[in-house]
């Protein structure tokens, strides 16, 4: 889902359970690259939702969440960040990553 403004973002984050939001910056091609890895790898969990935001059209994310390099990929939990990576992702790491967090969120 792209994500238009800060409080799309917001509303994004606080109404999903466990959510990745993953924040590009145009012309940036790991970000071109990695996202569709990103939204193949979400399809096998189906309790996680995507969020997309460009940092050149929502400004503010990049101040409210300190993410100052592309891509930055947040995950949260009932609103609370429990993940970041940055830059240079290792799929299987971060895969791991957010399996742990799903089996520890299930309730």
């Amino acid at each position: 889902m792209k994500l238009h403004s800060i409080d799309e973002v917001e509303g994004f984050i606080s109404s999903n359970r466990l959510a990745v939001l993953f924040i590009s910056s145009p012309g940036c091609s790991v970000c071109q690259a990695l996202l569709p890895r990103i939204e193949d790898m979400l399809q096998r969990q189906p309790e996680v939702e995507l969020g997309y935001a460009d940092a050149s059209e929502v400004q503010e994310v990049t101040g409210k969440f300190l993410a100052f390099g592309a891509p930055t990929i947040l995950v949260f939990a009932e609103g609370k960040e429990q993940i970041r990576e940055g830059r240079f992702i290792r799929m299987e790491e971060f895969e791991d990553r957010l399996e742990r967090l799903i089996s520890m969120t299930k309730y």
